[in-house]
């Protein structure tokens, strides 16, 4: 499994006040496999993202990434593992808006000292039909094309798991669908593990399981074939 969590709860705490976010989240995703996870705003998808992704901690329970227990990394080693094991596209594409598109992967690869890279930036831009947009900055690309960068950054690193925030929230109804079209393909062609949180049903036939958020539980939703 390339993202085990095993009963996952997440607690905020405001004075005497709790709220859990995440109660007792179980989830196994194998190689090659893309979830979507659906749910109602603020039933605490997005901090199951930033949970399985390494950006919070659990308040109980074990998460385990590529065969490593998250939760007993330093937060030195918990972020080298994001560079190195985990892949994130969200919403709004978070492109560095001084930055060439070039530039926006090569960015990466300085930071995790990658030498042995399994694509060039170029390559890679290429392969997403961006290979005529390599100097451009993101002021100057389409919704879409924002977002092939993003796919394309998360991949150049050669991740095992890629987590998708909301991928499609900010296209029409056509470019949302042919990004995750392009999420989907790569999780499946290259051996990774996806989630995708989303409130795009129409995407949902793309994916192999469907899961739901609610109250901060997980539940199997539907069965995509």
């Amino acid at each position: 499994m390339t993202l085990r969590m095993e009963k996952v709860s997440k607690v905020f705490r405001d004075g005497p006040n709790e709220f859990k976010a995440l109660d007792n989240v179980t989830l196994d995703v194998k190689e090659g496999e893309f979830i979507a996870v659906i749910g109602p705003s603020g039933s605490g998808k997005s901090t199951f993202l930033s949970t399985a992704g390494a950006l919070l901690s659990p308040t109980s329970g074990a998460i385990m990434v590529d065969g490593r227990n998250i939760e007993k990394l330093s937060a030195k080693k918990k972020t080298m593992l994001r560079l190195e094991k985990i892949g994130f596209v969200f919403q709004s594409a978070n492109l560095i808006p001084y930055l060439t598109v070039m530039d926006q992967l090569r960015v990466v690869n300085v930071l995790a000292k990658n030498k042995q890279r399994y694509e060039t930036e170029e390559e890679l831009l290429r392969h997403f039909g961006l290979g005529d947009r390599l100097k451009n900055f993101p002021s100057g690309l389409s919704g879409g094309e924002r977002q092939r960068v993003a796919i394309a950054r998360a991949l150049i690193n050669d991740p095992k798991l890629i987590l998708a925030d909301e991928p499609t929230a900010s296209l029409d109804s056509k470019r949302g669908r042919q990004v995750v079209e392009m999420l989907a393909a790569e999780v499946r062609d290259r051996g990774k593990s996806g989630i995708m949180v989303t409130h795009d049903e129409r995407v949902l036939d793309l994916c192999d399981r469907v899961l739901m958020m609610k109250d901060g539980q997980l539940v199997e939703a539907a069965t995509v074939s």
